[in-house]
């Protein structure tokens, strides 16, 4: 058995936690593959893996570069609201006949290079912390350039990504529709959040890390609103007045 003398450690969800890693070398990259591999197990139930299982044999069919399990299962953080995430970098398997809780994503390995230089956060969400199930080398590439050049999310992006998400939550406020509301500020208030903590050089975790993130940044009240929309079913009038809030924020 093969004993490995360096390994990855997840960069801390700062501004500089990236930047403090060395580039991975073959082997410190190994280490994180298996450590990755470990924590799928570790992070989903029985039925859950089977699912990823799927994804993976189908990633590999279409020739896929990498595969990496995203978002809260990622982070062991699953909420009854949470899906399946998943990033395929150069193959897009078909997710039909599984589980309508998948989300999955596809870009080329090019595309996803451009996406980290562009400040797409989740490119940069999936390399910091996405549990990599295999990769033939572009992702240890993308991790290599976004240390060298000390990448980081675009905060305006965020910024704008979370005034339109919110701005059309106020107005289905207005329709009666409880449930389209609850789910559309569920992930209004997300995104606020996110563009929040990335203006504080904070990085931002799963959805059900976000609260404690933003209590941790003198967000208390947006944390309040989030944890309601993802634990709860807050009254409308209540959904509507946190979404105010999180306008007015925005406008500041």
């Amino acid at each position: 058995m093969t004993t490995l003398t360096k390994s990855w450690h997840q960069p801390a969800p700062t501004r500089q936690g990236l930047g403090e890693l060395r580039p991975p070398n073959a082997e410190v990259w190994e280490s994180r593959l298996f450590q990755d591999r470990k924590r799928v197990v570790a992070n989903q139930s029985h039925d859950l893996l089977q699912i990823t299982r799927a994804i993976e044999a189908r990633s590999y069919e279409v020739g896929a570069d990498a595969l990496v399990l995203t978002g809260s299962t990622a982070r062991n953080r699953r909420t009854r609201v949470s899906d399946l995430d998943y990033h395929v970098i150069g193959g897009n398997p078909d997710p039909g006949g599984l589980p309508s809780e998948i989300d999955l994503y596809s870009d080329e390995p090019d595309v996803f290079l451009a996406k980290l230089f562009r400040g797409d956060d989740f490119a940069h969400w999936t390399l910091r912390y996405g549990c990599i199930l295999f990769d033939d080398g572009v992702l240890r590439k993308a991790a290599n350039e976004a240390i060298s050049h000390d990448l980081w999310p675009d905060v305006e992006r965020k910024l704008r990504q979370a005034k339109r998400a919110v701005g059309f939550s106020r107005k289905l406020a207005l329709t009666g529709d409880y449930l389209a509301l609850l789910e559309n500020s569920r992930g209004a208030l997300s995104l606020t959040a996110r563009w929040w903590l990335l203006s504080q050089d904070v990085f931002p975790l799963a959805r059900d890390e976000l609260a404690q993130q933003l209590v941790e940044t003198d967000q208390c009240s947006l944390a309040t609103a989030l944890e309601r929309v993802i634990h709860g079913r807050p009254r409308a009038a209540l959904i509507d007045s946190s979404l105010a809030q999180a306008a007015e924020l925005i406008a500041r």
